[in-house]
């Protein structure tokens, strides 16, 4: 497994190719890695918000933000 942490302190903007990249299960080689975001700014925050209400099994935010109980776990 790798770990991977995105810091998106300089990112004021994401679209959907943004949640795409962060929500992708496997590196190029296959192997799967645990992913952990930081520095999140209103927009990103509330895209990720949003794709995790829409779809909370595709944008589980338990994989990318420490504390937050899984998507089946959650009321």
């Amino acid at each position: 497994m790798t770990d991977l942490q995105w810091g998106l302190t300089h990112t004021s903007f994401m679209d959907i190719a943004g949640l795409h990249l962060l929500f992708t299960p496997t590196t190029g080689s296959g192997h799967k890695r645990r992913a952990a975001v930081t520095g999140l700014h209103t927009q990103p925050l509330s895209l990720l918000l949003m794709a995790a209400d829409v779809n909370p099994t595709v944008f589980d935010l338990s994989l990318l933000l420490p504390g937050i109980p899984p998507a089946d776990l959650r009321p």
